[in-house]
């Protein structure tokens, strides 16, 4: 391969990353689409990424992943590429055994913002979230829990700022006692079912980094097909742990360098 073929491949690669990252995961389809490439292009960038550790790929979607390996090529800078490096090949992998899709959110102003969803890896017909889609945050069980983890001042400012709020899906946060009786029980049990009880539900646990909450990962759910009950006692513990997990594997060398 002469040196102008491999800097075009080198390129390819560099794209394909940084796709995958904006978009949490990408088909081979997708890739060629986004790529302007032949499929036999685009599947040999992925195969490439693949056989050099730095992608992952879901056996049951096609969809490839960033793996924990591309947070090497950029340590001390301190973004959120975690989530798809780290927390995106967990959320699928418990999708795939559970049958329910999981999330991770972030706050946005008054709003939790949907950063990936394993929605791709259950046939389930619910309600099919996107990246970057937001909700109230007074309302979603991960805005309750973001809520009932952040330090008591940011919290006091920030239902402040959600009562005076002119969305009107914020309701609940102009009835206080309400919203702070379900935080009060967020910050108790370590989990949150949020305050909207419709059809499809979703049940949240935090996500810390060096102490102060950083997201919030969730499960969605249909209430006739699983009660709050059987979710609190069959699915909580697994999302607590795998919240752990994913704090172990993306912050623990960010623990280490800081200790020394």
């Amino acid at each position: 391969m002469d040196s102008d073929q491999e800097l075009k491949s080198l390129k390819r690669g560099l794209k394909a990353v940084t796709l995958i990252n904006l978009k949490g995961s990408l088909t081979i389809s997708e890739l060629s689409k986004a790529l302007d490439v032949p499929r036999t292009t685009a599947e040999r960038v992925l195969g490439t990424l693949l056989a050099e550790g730095f992608v992952d790929r879901d056996p049951q979607t096609k969809r490839f992943f960033l793996t924990a390996r591309v947070r090497a090529l950029s340590h001390g800078f301190g973004d959120e590429s975690w989530i798809a490096h780290v927390a995106a090949p967990i959320l699928f992998e418990t999708t795939r055994a559970i049958g329910w899709p999981l999330c991770i959110a972030t706050p946005v102003g008054e709003c939790m913002s949907l950063r990936i969803t394993s929605d791709p890896a259950t046939s389930l017909r619910l309600h099919r979230r996107h990246i970057g889609s937001e909700i109230a945050m007074s309302v979603v069980s991960s805005g309750i829990v973001h809520l009932a983890f952040l330090e008591p001042e940011q919290r006091r400012i920030l239902l402040e700022v959600l009562a005076e709020s002119t969305d009107p899906l914020q309701i609940y946060a102009r009835e206080p006692d309400r919203v702070l009786f379900a935080i009060e029980q967020a910050r108790l049990n370590g989990y949150s079912f949020g305050l909207d009880h419709g059809r499809e539900r979703s049940v949240s646990v935090p996500i810390f980094a060096r102490g102060h909450i950083t997201a919030v990962l969730l499960m969605v759910f249909m209430a006739a097909g699983l009660s709050n009950e059987r979710v609190a006692a069959e699915f909580v513990p697994r999302l607590k742990d795998m919240a752990r997990e994913i704090e172990r594997l993306a912050f623990a060398a960010e623990r280490g360098t800081a200790a020394t």
